[in-house]
């Protein structure tokens, strides 16, 4: 089962802006522990500890890429490649993570957009099971597998704003506004492309 958590994160913080590779770091609240989210999922903790140790080598190896917008397979796609995960740590019940939005086209447009003001999200992007309860909560199996982060625009866990984070809401208003969202900043990404050529002519 494909699993997304989509996460907006209060008080994003820009860590640093290169100018000479165009690159933009970030921190914030990647994910959260024991509290319900906005598609009434639960995350235990030691889940998240797992899967955060288990991403570690290839964080370290700067290969945990992630996409801007909702992808629809687990597989990440390199011509959509935004940014770069490069530290997870648990602070509590809060996973905190650490990202490098990269100088592609949809890294570009995801900085515009940070820059902006634009509140993201960021969205876990997953496969596994899920136990439904009584109470119409769901807990995430322990065959869960997380396989990175996206930056997406809805939000569905609770508790955060401007940072990055991820789960998809099952509606079709959010799922409209996802699309015109997508089609928005993909029409800046191929202005951006094209100034930047038409600069580099100059």
């Amino acid at each position: 089962m494909f699993i997304t958590d989509t996460f907006i994160i209060e008080n994003l913080t820009i860590l640093e802006e290169s100018k000479k590779d165009g690159t933009m770091r970030i921190s914030g609240v990647f994910q959260r522990a024991e509290t319900p989210n906005q598609n009434n999922r639960i995350y235990e903790k030691k889940l998240l500890v797992r899967e955060m140790s288990r991403l570690d080598e290839a964080i370290k190896e700067r290969r945990l890429m992630g996409e801007l917008d909702h992808p629809t397979q687990d597989a990440v796609r390199l011509h959509n490649v935004s940014h770069l995960v490069t530290e997870l740590k648990m602070r509590g019940d809060e996973m905190i993570g650490e990202a490098e939005i990269l100088n592609t086209p949809c890294g570009q447009v995801a900085q515009a957009l940070i820059k902006g003001g634009v509140m993201l999200g960021i969205s876990s992007r997953g496969t596994g099971t899920l136990k439904e309860r009584q109470d119409g909560l769901a807990v995430v199996n322990d065959d869960y597998k997380l396989v990175t982060f996206d930056l997406v625009a809805d939000p569905s866990t609770k508790g955060a704003f401007p940072s990055l984070v991820n789960e998809e809401v099952d509606s079709t208003f959010i799922q409209e506004t996802v699309k015109s969202t997508y089609d928005k900043a993909l029409s800046e990404k191929i202005f951006i492309t094209v100034l930047k050529n038409q600069l580099n002519k100059n």
